[in-house]
């Protein structure tokens, strides 16, 4: 069974925080491809800029993935991933309206921060094939 997440951050407006957020984006798939790769548990993951109103600045930024199994476990496996990810995790978190104690020093708070900002939830996605990401990239 394969789960979304829709985590959207709303970030500050200030001018840090902006060029974090394109910097964020600008590397997202240079530092999350060597991880899922080697966890072979997500099917797809892309971070989004969500421009504000007027078009100038971003309102917020996006991450949306799919994986296989429940929610907790799967973030149990990116906290264990090593600290590429931690820094990721709070470069988001720093930018963010509302964010945890920084930085993010337990899995618990990192639980807390993802499933409080996630815009999804398991029936909300249509899942054409039961194969994992594991099973579709065996050689």
């Amino acid at each position: 069974m394969a789960t979304p997440l829709s985590l959207y951050i709303p970030i500050k407006q200030d001018a840090v925080s902006q060029a974090s957020a394109q910097h964020l984006y600008k590397d997202f798939m240079n530092i999350v491809t060597p991880i899922l790769t080697e966890i072979q548990i997500v099917h797809y993951a892309r971070l989004i800029l969500i421009p504000n109103s007027t078009g100038e600045g971003i309102n917020s930024i996006m991450l949306i993935t799919t994986f296989d199994g429940a929610m907790n476990p799967y973030l149990s496996t990116f906290w264990n991933s090593g600290p590429g990810f931690k820094e990721l995790l709070n470069a988001i978190a720093a930018i963010a309206v509302t964010h945890p104690p920084l930085p993010i020093l337990s899995l618990s708070v990192f639980e807390n921060f993802i499933t409080s900002n996630n815009l999804s939830q398991p029936t909300d996605l249509y899942q054409a094939y039961t194969y994992t990401v594991a099973q579709i990239t065996e050689d």
